[in-house]
C-alpha cells in the first residue's frame, strides 16, 4: 500500500517537487513549514498541515511518506538537518525522478533520492541518502556521492568522481574526471574543479581556488 506523502517545506524546491509528484500523478496529503505561509502561498493546491512538531504529533511515521522540500542554498546542512531529524524518528523519505530524466539501472541510491528534470545519472554511479540532483545536471560513469549532496542545475560531474558528504555543487559548475571532493565542501557557482578539494572548503573561480567561507555557510 502507496502511503500518503506530505512535504517538508513551503518553498521555490517543494514547489518543484509538487509538480514533480503531479506529474507522477502521486497525490500529495500537504506540507509543513515553521511558519503559516502567506496568502497567496506557492503551494496553494495543497494544505498547509503545521509546523513540523504539528506533522509528528497528527501523523506517526507508519501512516506517511515524506518528501525533503529544502534545498542547500545558504546554509547547506539545513537540509541534511531536516532528514536526519526525521530519520532518527522513524520516518520514511520516498524517492522522486522526474519523468524527462535518465537514471542508469547500473547505478545505485538510497533513501530520498530527487533527480529533477533533464538530469543524467550515468553507469554505475552510486548515491548516498538525501542526495538532489537538480534540473539538467550530469553525472557521469561510476561515480560516487555521498549522503546529503545538492547538484545544482546544469553540473557537470565527469567520470570516477568521489564527492563526499553534504556537499554543495553550485549551478552550471564542472568537475573534472576522478576528482575527490571533501566532506562539507563547497563548490561555486561556475567553478570548474581540476584538483582534489579538502573538506569544508569553499572553491570558486576557473579554475577553482580556495576562498574564505562566510557565516552563512557554515
Amino acid at each position: 500500500m502507496t502511503m500518503p506523502l506530505i512535504i517538508l517545506g513551503g518553498g521555490g524546491q517543494a514547489a518543484v517537487l509538487l509538480e514533480v509528484l503531479s506529474l507522477l500523478q502521486r497525490p500529495v496529503l500537504g506540507f509543513s513549514d515553521r511558519q503559516p505561509p502567506a496568502e497567496k502561498s506557492i503551494l496553494n493546491t495543497v494544505e498547509f498541515l503545521g509546523n513540523d512538531d504539528v506533522l509528528r504529533t497528527r501523523y506517526p511515521p507508519d501512516a506517511v511518506t515524506l518528501i525533503n522540500g529544502l534545498g542547500s542554498t545558504g546554509i547547506p546542512t539545513q537540509r541534511a538537518t531536516l532528514f536526519n531529524e526525521f530519520s532518527a524518528a522513524h520516518y520514511h523519505f520516498a524517492d522522486i525522478i522526474h519523468p524527462t530524466a535518465w537514471f542508469s539501472p547500473s547505478a545505485r541510491h538510497s533513501q530520498g533520492l530527487q533527480i529533477l528534470a533533464g538530469a543524467i545519472v550515468n553507469t554505475g554511479t552510486t548515491l548516498g541518502e538525501n542526495v538532489l540532483i537538480n534540473s539538467r545536471a550530469v553525472v557521469e560513469h561510476h561515480c560516487t556521492i555521498g549522503d546529503h549532496c545538492h547538484i545544482a542545475s546544469g553540473v557537470v560531474i565527469c567520470g570516477g568522481c568521489r564527492i563526499g558528504n553534504t556537499v554543495h555543487v553550485g549551478a552550471g559548475a564542472v568537475i573534472n574526471h576522478g576528482i575527490t571532493i571533501g566532506d562539507g565542501a563547497i563548490i561555486a557557482s561556475g567553478a570548474v574543479v581540476i584538483t582534489d578539494v579538502p573538506a569544508h572548503s569553499l572553491m570558486a573561480g576557473v579554475p577553482a581556488q580556495s576562498k574564505t567561507r562566510s557565516k552563512n555557510h557554515e
